[in-house]
């Protein structure tokens, strides 16, 4: 059995003196530049878009927690601003035509919605354990969507460290080396320290998947990549619970998620620029298009 003390699968720099290279979290509300009045109006499109649906007031303020005198001010606004539209008879809101273009687009960078959630309710459901989609932020990767239980943490917008978390150790191995040793010169990492780091995203991208410990080893992560088509960027399916949960079943794990993503549309499916370096050129270019 593998020791897991010390786990193998995680892009780590070593610090030096003065460096503190912890593994960073960060919560959406934590940003000073967040403007909440903002980030609710996009709150409440991404409500629509997951109800499909006229909506009153009282549903809106219920499923995103906010008072219902600050949602209805809210809504008033996006009226006047011409990005809903207000039914007096029914008393209740819709996106308006401006935000078609918006939608088009959307939906031509990104693909299916529908598919990409399918992905993240089958490994939620098959393992119980709460599981994410991240994408790169400069020096993160940050979680776009989730599902989990109600017991269970996740957050939207939560921000981690690309170096030393699982789900950023599965987005390097997906980069080429050049572009993993553009960002460890970002993040101030020793030149020295470089010829491992690359050492270790290759072998991440042999096993395909990365595992680590996450916030103190209070709980344990497991990351594997997305295909860069299915979210037109690329993107990391996580998974994380407690170290009893995972750390046993890690091979049993990395099956289902790989089993949930090759249910994707062919369509969606493309190799990352790594994964093109270690086959012949005809080949990659027959998956990428």
């Amino acid at each position: 059995m593998r020791n897991r003390e010390v786990p193998v699968t995680l892009i780590v720099p070593t610090a030096v003196r003065g460096q503190d290279l912890s593994v960073r979290i960060k919560r959406p509300g934590e940003r000073r530049s967040l403007s909440r009045s903002a980030t609710r109006a996009l709150d409440v499109m991404e409500l629509f878009g997951h109800l499909r649906r006229p909506l009153r007031a009282m549903e809106v303020a219920k499923a995103l927690g906010t008072h219902s005198s600050t949602t209805n001010q809210l809504l008033k606004t996006m009226v006047d601003s011409a990005h809903l539209i207000f039914d007096a008879r029914e008393k209740t809101y819709l996106p308006s035509p401006r935000l078609a273009a918006f939608g088009v687009w959307l939906g031509e960078t990104y693909g299916s919605e529908k598919q990409v959630r399918a992905i993240l309710d089958e490994v939620h459901a098959r393992t119980g354990l709460v599981v994410t989609i991240s994408t790169a932020n400069d020096l993160d990767l940050q979680v776009i969507d989730l599902a989990a239980g109600p017991d269970h943490g996740g957050e939207r917008g939560l921000r981690v460290s690309i170096f030393g978390s699982a789900i950023g150790s599965a987005y390097l191995a997906m980069m080429d080396d050049a572009e993993v040793v553009r960002l460890a010169e970002r993040a101030r990492i020793p030149e020295i320290q470089l010829l491992d780091l690359l050492h270790s995203a290759a072998r991440i991208r042999h096993e395909g998947y990365a595992e680590g410990p996450i916030t103190g080893g209070a709980f344990w992560s497991v990351a594997v990549p997305l295909p860069m088509r299915a979210m037109g960027a690329a993107a990391v399916l996580g998974l994380a619970g407690s170290p009893g949960e995972v750390q046993n079943r890690v091979g049993d794990l990395v099956a289902i998620m790989h089993e949930a993503i090759g249910r994707l549309n062919p369509a969606q499916q493309a190799l990352s620029p790594a994964e093109q370096a270690l086959v012949p050129a005809e080949q990659a270019e027959r998956a990428s298009t």
